[in-house]
């Protein structure tokens, strides 16, 4: 069996092994929206949306994401860059002798997933779905499409702001550069979809929460070897588009659990409601807390 073949077989059972046990397991910890320390950020920030609203407070969140992202990936290219020789090379020489015509029509097909007209459209309709369920629950129907159009373009003009700074070049066989887009795409696109959608159907079930989650890790192992053994990227790419993707998706569940919450109203358990001086109202946590 070609090596590039037990590479696929090894990774693609180690993520979905992996995500199977944890999907099934009983959890044996509070999970991170269980401990004590986020009852008080969801307090503050319901005080936040109550002064100023729902809007601001999100794009508070987007802006400084937006921020973080770029402070935190720059350094990272220019590692990358400087990893060229010693890591890209050898892996791409590597991928470039092992090549399968079958194989590799299968994945010039799956790499597509992360293209961005797909990514656009799925980002689109996701938009329109979601607005429609969120208008049914009585909820502000224009957050999702404020999001999907917001995620599109943090993806989009931090990736161009990254490839500016950088400015690593690109591998012989393509003009892909640090980071890889694909990878970032298919993180922060599908993964707000499918928070919306556990979130819509299943928000209570830890189980779904990880299934979930697993479903996001096969579709970016589909896109995350697909460009690696396309030779679309070097190996480093893929890697920054990775940590790109994931702190751009954290990001946008941040926002979204902002513009969900209703105006005015704690969404924490021990959280009261204090009148200021000037009159107004806002929300503080409680002794119990």
């Amino acid at each position: 069996m070609n090596a590039v073949v037990v590479v696929f077989v090894v990774w693609f059972a180690a993520v979905l092994g992996a995500g199977a046990w944890w999907a099934t397991r009983t959890p044996q910890q509070p999970t991170m929206l269980e401990r004590a320390g986020a009852a008080r950020v969801r307090a503050y920030v319901d005080d936040g949306v109550s002064r100023f609203g729902r809007l601001p407070i999100a794009a508070l969140v987007y802006f400084a994401g937006a921020g973080v992202i770029l402070a935190l990936c720059w350094p990272l290219g220019l590692l990358a860059h400087g990893l060229e020789g010693a890591v890209d090379w050898p892996v791409f020489h590597w991928t470039e002798h092992r090549q399968i015509q079958g194989w590799s029509d299968i994945w010039l097909k799956l790499t597509n997933i992360g293209k961005p007209r797909l990514t656009q459209g799925v980002d689109a309709l996701a938009a329109v779905f979601f607005a429609v369920v969120w208008a049914r629950r009585r909820m502000a129907w224009w957050a999702p499409l404020v999001l999907f159009a917001s995620a599109y373009a943090l993806e989009k003009y931090c990736q161009i702001i990254l490839q500016t700074v950088v400015d690593r070049g690109h591998p012989p066989t393509t003009l892909g550069t640090f980071p890889s887009g694909g990878c970032a795409r298919v993180l922060i696109v599908y993964g707000l979809v499918t928070y919306l959608a556990v979130k819509w159907r299943w928000p209570e079930s830890r189980r779904a929460w990880r299934i979930g989650m697993v479903v996001v890790a096969f579709l970016w192992s589909i896109q995350a070897y697909a460009r690696l053994y396309n030779l679309e990227h070097w190996f480093t790419d893929v890697v920054g588009g990775t940590v790109f993707g994931l702190l751009g998706l954290l990001v946008m569940l941040g926002c979204a659990r902002v513009l969900a919450r209703p105006a005015g109203r704690p969404a924490a358990a021990g959280s009261e409601r204090e009148t200021a001086p000037d009159g107004s109202t806002r929300w503080r946590l409680s002794a119990r807390v």
